[in-house]
């Protein structure tokens, strides 16, 4: 055989092929974090920071992408706005939303939300992912892809989560029609 051993060669092959294998679970495993950072102490600093005076404190906070005037998954991408990274917080009656300013080090506030006096508040759903999505008063959407930990997808057990506190609290608080 010319000094080849057909049986090591399919070994090394199996190691190589059982390597990636390995790889392959630990960057599945790396997104399957939890977008749910209300008990990371240093974001939830970086976050209160962010909030204007007289904010009462996060109830909770993911790792968000924000979609301006977008419905769904479906317009996402149409909206001609694109979207931004960063973390949404549920504080008192309103969701903040901020991007990580890396040159400064600090949260930049982007938008606001009031989801009391929202026209709906619902999650949009494509396969296995999950948006928050609030059509406000003035009948604009902003939507809200809450991302695992790692990034590399949506996170439905946290936003189906931080759909029902505002749903409970849209309860507690009905809004008078305008």
């Amino acid at each position: 055989m010319h000094g080849r051993n057909p049986v090591r060669r399919k070994a090394s092959g199996l190691v190589g092929l059982w390597g990636f294998g390995l790889a392959l679970a630990a960057l599945i495993g790396a997104g399957c974090v939890s977008a749910d950072l209300t008990n990371d102490a240093k974001t939830a600093g970086e976050v209160a920071e962010c909030l204007p005076p007289g904010t009462p404190a996060p109830s909770m906070i993911a790792s968000a992408i924000w979609f301006p005037n977008a419905s769904g998954f479906g317009s996402a991408d149409e909206t001609g706005m694109g979207h931004v990274s960063g973390v949404l917080a549920l504080a008192g009656d309103r969701l903040w939303f901020m991007s990580w300013n890396e040159p400064e080090h600090h949260f930049d506030m982007q938008h606001v939300v009031a989801f009391l006096p929202a026209m709906k508040v619902e999650v949009a759903r494509a396969g296995t992912a999950a948006m928050l999505v609030v059509q406000s008063s003035n009948r604009s959407f902003d939507a809200f892809e809450l991302m695992n930990g790692g990034a590399l997808g949506s996170d439905p057990t946290v936003t189906q989560a931080l759909y029902e506190r505002l749903r409970v609290l849209r309860e507690k608080n009905p809004q008078p029609d305008f």
